[in-house]
């Protein structure tokens, strides 16, 4: 029995051997993989503060050319709207204006033509009177 126990105890420590041995092995090979890793990390991370920086830094004068952008368009924006309401303005003063003369020719045609029509009739009258 001990010689059983010898034997399976011998086996037993082999079997704990190999496996540690295939423990540490894996744990190398992780552990290169690891420190492979931690370069590319390192660049992103690098990348990253720049591009946080690059932001904050161009952030603030964009927003203001922004903002003048905006202001030069609401400026556009209110000097059409007065535009507009000058002409439309505008155009009712000539519209009354050119109301009021059509008015105005339209009486003074009718005075001529009555004149006129009073004219041809006297000279009509004095021809037959005449004759």
């Amino acid at each position: 029995m001990n010689e059983i126990n010898a034997a399976l105890n011998a086996n037993l420590n082999v079997l704990v051997v190999f496996s540690l041995l295939c423990l540490s092995i894996s744990i190398l090979v992780l552990l290169g993989v690891a420190l492979s890793i931690v370069p590319q990390a390192n660049r992103t991370l690098n990348a990253f503060e720049k591009l946080a920086s690059t932001v904050s830094t161009e952030l603030q004068p964009t927003l203001a050319e922004a903002s003048k952008l905006l202001g030069g368009v609401l400026k556009l924006q209110d000097l059409a709207q007065s535009s507009v309401s000058n002409v439309t303005d505008k155009v009712e003063d000539m519209t009354d204006n050119l109301t009021r003369a059509a008015g105005g020719a339209t009486k003074g045609s009718r005075i001529v033509g009555a004149g006129l029509l009073a004219g041809l009739k006297a000279y009509l009258s004095a021809k037959e009177e005449n004759s």
